[in-house]
């Protein structure tokens, strides 16, 4: 049985004209200010009234909880103990603001019979909390008794929480608010992780509370692998037995992706479980476009209903990524494609099997039927339906049969070529693509095909569409599909062809390169005419594959030798990746042999190249990787220049 049908509930407190891109967690850094009252209570109050709104939606979806950010904002340290934050404190008096508004919340789910837990990231801090902690550190007698005095007054200042949700896999970097909300990895190995239930468990249990243990894990430390190794899962959580702790766990054995197996830790011994999905699909256009979960969500569910260990499941409808644009929150908090994946898996929840198709045409009706025409209704499903196979051919490169899945501690992603917005023109990981598809003339074909088909769905919805806004979002919906699967198509077609140039015998003319590369140039000014000014539906970034183009028609030679060394740079990873190398480290290493090899071979790139091959292969926790990585993979395109922006700080992977 389902107990638990959580959603999160932070979109409703985005302002959407404010500036926005980490849509991780609550939009703390819209909020707070750095002046009395300092926060700002009108968005504040605003937000309020949506999620309540919300609320009442999801009850009616079929959902019995929410999940909201985040206990560093709402621990004020006023209860028994010493004095952690000064009186007037920003940070007390914000978390005071911030509870107030949070029990008018927490008091409409409960009328509604709904659950209201509260996340947070392990360890996070403030510099109040530093001071009278010390060292942060997870064995620190001062660390533990605040954590679990904060805990305590969670719980008493807010007595309608449930439970807390805790993250402790990725922290700190970018997710940090300045100096004054910050996150640290220090819970990075099973016995520390052990260490923290241990401490936090009987607070939850004292108080009829739950704790929630989030795997999420993106490769740092020993447990940067708990989000998909059933031998860490068991180290970590074997024996548990609390029917106040929980486990959750993402549907995959990484992020919320598509053309992945099932996660092999769900239906594990130990703490009942969770499994998390996201409605508001962060890796397939932040909900601009639609994107189907029927089939994705619906196996994941019928595997849950017959595993008893299955507690219920999280669903995101807001939280995840970087990047998107006003449209990916509509009016309210959420847009229409979002809304209908929230009420789609609250469906599946109840049937996996139902009739979905006509659950998708019967919602359609209902929410748009009075603005537009019964055709327009029927494309406009026919398009959500498609809309898995469009964004699976020709966004994936559909399934990747020479995939290495695992890399050290992660499981590769099938959509490496694109992190959220932004398109990379990274050699490795387009090097490791070409190896890992059917063949690329194959997934070219397909992607054309994907692009054609969307274009037809977006003619069709223009001529059929009345002025309505939420009509209107669906025309240009279409259209942003259409446009972006075809930016696509110009991208893969442009690095899939320089990479059979560079592993050819007999390289092709570089005439036919020049074609692909100004086939891709066009297609990129023709996008940024279309969208660069809108905020609502933003161009993708394209900063780096620009970048790329640049220096391919300045200094082709140059790139394509940098993809030779690509190219056996991921052979040499497939051919080492059950030693030592993982992850990122792994892959600038690996590029670094290839260096060392090739430049040595070749003699193209003499001392400077045996230079940095050799500084990499240097052992990877030396200062000079985290001043040189930045630099290096710029130069020579080795990783998406996202890496260096979002995540966890360069110093937590390498210390990991």
């Amino acid at each position: 049985m389902l107990s638990y049908r959580l959603a999160d509930l932070s979109g409703p407190f985005f302002d959407p004209e404010k500036p926005f891109r980490n849509w991780s967690s609550f939009p703390y850094d819209q909020l707070d200010l750095p002046t009395a009252p300092y926060v700002d209570l009108h968005q504040l109050d605003q937000g309020v009234a949506r999620a309540c709104a919300q609320l009442d939606v999801l009850h009616a979806q079929g959902y019995n909880g929410v999940v909201v950010d985040n206990l560093a904002h709402l621990v004020a340290f006023d209860g028994p103990g010493e004095p952690v934050y000064a009186a007037d404190s920003p940070v007390r008096r914000r978390a005071l603001v911030y509870r107030r508004a949070f029990a008018s919340l927490a008091e409409h789910a409960a009328a509604l019979g709904m659950h209201f837990f509260v996340t947070t990231d392990m360890q996070w801090s403030t510099p109040e909390l530093r001071q009278a902690v010390g060292v942060l550190d997870a064995g620190n007698p001062r660390l533990v008794a605040l954590n679990q005095r904060a805990l305590a007054e969670l719980f008493a200042a807010l007595p309608q929480v449930s439970g807390l949700v805790v993250r402790v896999g990725e922290a700190g970097g970018a997710h940090n608010q300045g100096d004054t909300y910050t996150g640290h990895m220090i819970y990075t190995t099973s016995a520390a992780l052990r260490m923290l239930i241990e401490q936090l468990l009987p607070v939850c249990e004292e108080s009829g509370k739950q704790l929630i243990i989030r795997t999420w894990s993106v490769g740092i430390g020993e447990l940067g692998d708990l989000i998909c190794s059933p031998a860490r899962y068991a180290a970590t959580f074997g024996g548990l037995t609390s029917p106040n702790l929980l486990v959750s766990i993402k549907h995959g054995p990484a992020d919320f992706f598509r053309l992945l197996p099932a996660n092999p830790t769900l239906g594990l011994p130990g703490p009942r479980q969770l499994i998390e999905f996201q409605n508001r699909r962060e890796y397939e256009l932040f909900g601009l476009v639609p994107s189907s979960i029927v089939t994705l969500h619906g196996m994941a569910l019928a595997r849950a209903a017959r595993d008893p260990q299955c507690a219920g499941f999280w669903a995101w409808n807001s939280t995840g990524g970087w990047g998107g644009g006003q449209a990916s929150l509509g009016q309210s908090g959420w847009n229409l494609w979002t809304e209908l994946n929230s009420a789609v898996t609250a469906a599946l929840a109840d049937q996996a099997a139902f009739a979905s198709e006509t659950f998708v045409r019967d919602w359609l009706h209902t929410r748009l039927g009075l603005v537009c025409s019964p055709a327009f209704v029927d494309v406009a499903a026919d398009l959500y339906r498609d809309s898995a196979q469009f964004l699976e051919q020709g966004w994936y490169m559909s399934h990747l049969p020479q995939a290495v899945n695992r890399l050290g501690g992660v499981y590769l992603s099938p959509l490496l070529w694109v992190w959220w917005m932004r398109p990379t023109a990274s050699l490795p990981i387009w090097a490791y693509l070409a190896g890992a598809v059917a063949s690329p003339q194959t997934v070219l074909e397909a992607s054309a095909r994907a692009v054609a088909r969307a274009r037809k769905y977006a003619e069709r919805l223009a001529e059929l569409a009345t002025e309505a806004a939420e009509v209107q979002f669906v025309v240009d919906s279409a259209r942003y599909l259409a446009d972006v699967l075809a930016l696509a198509y110009a991208i893969r077609a442009c690095m899939f062809a320089l990479l059979q140039q560079a592993q050819a015998v007999e390289p092709r003319l570089r005439s036919d390169l020049r074609k692909e590369v100004a086939q891709l140039m066009e297609q990129i000014a023709m996008h940024q005419a279309t969208w660069r000014q809108r905020r609502d539906f933003p161009a993708l970034e394209l900063e780096e594959v620009e970048r790329f183009l640049a220096e391919l028609r300045t200094h082709p030679r140059r790139l394509e030798l940098q993809a030779r060394f690509a190219l056996a740079a991921v052979g040499l990873i497939r051919h080492e990746r059950k030693r030592a190398l993982a992850g990122a480290a792994g892959l600038v290493g690996a590029t670094g042999v290839a260096l060392v090899m090739l430049g040595h071979r070749h003699g193209r790139l003499g001392l400077a190249s045996l230079a940095t091959g050799l500084a990499l292969l240097a052992p990877l926790r030396h200062q000079a990787f985290q001043a040189l990585l930045p630099w290096f993979s710029e130069r020579f395109n080795v990783l998406p220049s996202i890496f260096f922006e979002t995540g966890p700080a360069l110093g937590e992977w390498v210390e990991g």
